[in-house]
């Protein structure tokens, strides 16, 4: 989808793959840790007043090593000592090679920092065996180096030479390297992918700045590092959760779209994995977009997804597919691709087609997409249905309209969930405003949904792009993008707890956390009273930025009743939860909730994690929303005031964070 507008305090686990899919990830291991050895052989680090050893064709990198940043030149960062290897002589329009002597092939590692641009095979730095180019690099359009490895296990003993070349003439036409060093030991995780080590390694880089930030979620799930967006995907594969999720591994904002990856095999005890879909650039890919995973018929773990190529392009969207490996940890890029184009549509054009979702009924695999029929001007809003040709998910045939929005005002779909859930078939959609359910009925027949019941999944503003799946256990749990968050802190974006979605008797959509969370609950506390009128009762003893509430309470006859969340010990400073005058209001959105009748009571499950508040409304109604409390506000109170409420039950537990 396109931009519309952490969880537990941990470094990136980095998970390797060692000549082939074999995963390792200590369960004590906290961060990627590269130990210099005495072995190591420095094989260049162009500290020198010339190229030595080397030798330079063109004009791209003058007669000896840059000291630094070129003139004309955005600043160069991340090099070490005097000198490095930087093609900007002259700017980028300036073209060259710079080669190696031959050297033997000792050590089973290659590191190096690596810079500029990125534009494989014009501008990278290439490992030759053979007259073969073996190993390629490229920069990330980025004037800071970060490491790079090349896993050399295959070509040990060999004997090669390294060439470093600048062939384009455009922005970004330039590379910058230093400090190539042989070693015994990875100096970054050595994934089979150059683009993932790549954007892994930015990912590492930042890992602790953004856990060390004092706002970050610690008990709901998020990226190790950066932007992250859409949940995509989730899916149970060989014993575990997998969570995909839209992610930008460069930076805090919007952009360089890949899919980030986790698993779990108890929804609390999380992984961090290679990321796992990156844009290939080199077919043309310049963005991932969202999509779903699931099972083929050989059993493989197989991701759909929207492939954004060059937007000048009628057809830029595209469904592609990538394989899992056999453990679901890596995938490759699907020879087929596309899986889907336009094409199928006939002379039928479909605007913003994207973010596939696959379902099953009767034996027959379907999957849907969002769109609209007339760019986006209004009253064409659609979900439009396939169906599987084969069992490898290969081959699909178009059905038609799903579901047009009976709205008007609503220009476009995105992220479009289709299931079975009890008797019923729910739509859930994500239409650029608060996410929308539909209940109703699916004739496979004639392809069509018909709804009889609609809502809303969450009142809040921070809520959007939910995606969802279906467990051993039966349960059809969802998460869905947290946003609104502060810029500068290293991490932008989480995903809310996950809900176990239900059907209620009026055809209405119920959810609630799933109760793996209690996992986490400290040591209860309780207010000590049953019955608050005209006053406001703190929670003695309690301080705690992270922690779940749940409370059953009867309104007597109080005008208004509501929480006082990270409050001052004087109740002057706090994130309000206000029940008044038939809404339920948490900081600045609020939900409709009728306070309860005499006898009657409102159940509400309350989440605080830092600068994430979650709310569960009678098991229906969800507000989420993100609030930026003073951090040394800790405190905890329930009021009422004109009039009394009866507590039926109540109780508070600080919450632990999630395991990595």
């Amino acid at each position: 989808m396109r931009p519309n507008l952490m969880s537990a305090r941990f470094l990136l686990f980095v998970s390797l793959l060692l000549l082939g899919s074999a995963f390792v990830a200590p369960a004590a291991q906290r961060g990627y840790q590269f130990r210099p050895t005495t072995n190591d052989i420095v094989f260049a680090d162009f500290d020198g007043n010339d190229w030595g050893t080397w030798t330079a064709t063109g004009d791209a990198f003058g007669s000896s090593p840059a000291r630094g940043t070129l003139p004309a030149q955005q600043p160069v960062s991340g090099y070490q000592g005097r000198g490095l290897v930087n093609s900007f002589v002259q700017g980028d329009k300036s073209t060259g090679k710079l080669v190696s002597p031959p050297f033997a092939i000792k050590l089973p590692y290659l590191n190096f920092l690596i810079g500029g641009g990125n534009h494989p095979g014009e501008v990278c730095i290439n490992l030759i065996i053979d007259g073969r180019v073996a190993y390629s690099a490229t920069g990330g359009d980025s004037e800071h180096l970060r490491w790079h490895t090349w896993q050399l296990f295959p070509v040990m003993k060999k004997t090669a030479h390294l060439e470093v070349v600048d062939q384009h003439t455009g922005g970004w036409g330039h590379i910058l390297i230093d400090q190539i060093t042989m070693t015994a030991q990875a100096r970054v995780s050595p994934y089979v992918n150059d683009a993932v080590t790549l954007a892994m390694t930015s990912q590492m880089e930042a890992a602790p700045r953004a856990e060390a930030d004092a706002t970050h979620p610690v008990f709901h799930f998020a990226a190790p590092a950066y932007w992250m967006n859409d949940p995509n995907g989730p899916v149970y594969f060989k014993d575990y959760y997998h969570i995909f999720y839209q992610h930008n591994p460069f930076g805090e904002q919007w952009g360089h779209m890949h899919w980030g990856h986790a698993r779990s095999r108890d929804l609390i005890t999380w992984k961090h994995l290679p990321i796992a879909l990156w844009p290939s650039k080199e077919l043309g890919e310049e963005h991932v977009f969202s999509g779903c995973a699931t099972t083929n018929n050989r059993g493989e773990l197989i991701t759909l997804y929207t492939s954004i190529g060059n937007r000048s392009a009628s057809d830029y969207a595209e469904q592609w597919a990538a394989l899992g490996d056999n453990l679901g940890n890596t995938f490759e890029k699907h020879r087929a691709n596309p899986i889907l184009s336009e094409k199928l549509h006939g002379d039928l054009k479909v605007y913003d087609w994207r973010d596939p979702f696959i379902f099953r009924h009767q034996g027959v695999t379907y999957l849907v997409c969002g769109g609209n029929l007339n760019q986006a001007k209004g009253g064409q809003a659609v979900v439009l249905l396939y169906e599987a040709l084969n069992g490898e998910l290969t081959q699909w045939k178009f059905r038609g309209e799903l579901f047009r929005h009976p709205d008007s005002n609503v220009k476009n779909i995105e992220c479009p969930n289709f299931f079975k859930l009890g008797s019923r078939w729910v739509l859930i959609i994500s239409p650029h405003a608060k996410v929308q359910y539909f209940t109703g009925d699916f004739d496979p027949v004639a392809g069509k949904f018909t709804y009889s019941q609609r809502g809303l999944m969450d009142y809040g503003d921070s809520y959007y792009a939910p995606n969802c799946m279906e467990d051993l256990k039966g349960r059809r749990i969802l998460w869905g993008w947290l946003r609104g968050f502060k810029d500068g802190r290293g991490w932008n974006g989480c995903l809310t707890l996950p809900r176990i979605l239900n059907l209620e008797p009026d055809g209405s959509l119920g959810q609630i956390p799933v109760p793996e969370l209690s996992r986490l609950q400290g040591e209860a506390q309780t207010l000590g009273v049953t019955e608050i009128r005209h006053a406001t009762n703190f929670v003695q003893g309690f301080a705690s930025d992270t922690f779940e509430i749940d409370a059953e309470i009867e309104c007597a006859d109080a005008q208004e009743f509501g929480f006082l969340l990270r409050a001052s010990l004087d109740g002057s400073r706090a994130v309000p939860l206000v029940q008044e005058s038939g809404r339920l209001r948490l900081a600045a959105t609020s939900a409709p909730l009728p306070k309860p009748e005499p006898g009657h009571t409102v159940r509400l499950r309350i989440f605080s994690d830092h600068s994430v508040f979650e709310v569960y409304a009678n098991g229906r109604l969800c507000l989420s929303q993100i609030a930026y409390p003073d951090e040394k506000e800790r405190a905890l109170a329930l009021y009422a005031s004109g009039g009394g409420i009866k507590l039926r039950s109540f109780k508070v537990w600080p919450m632990q964070a999630l395991e990595f």
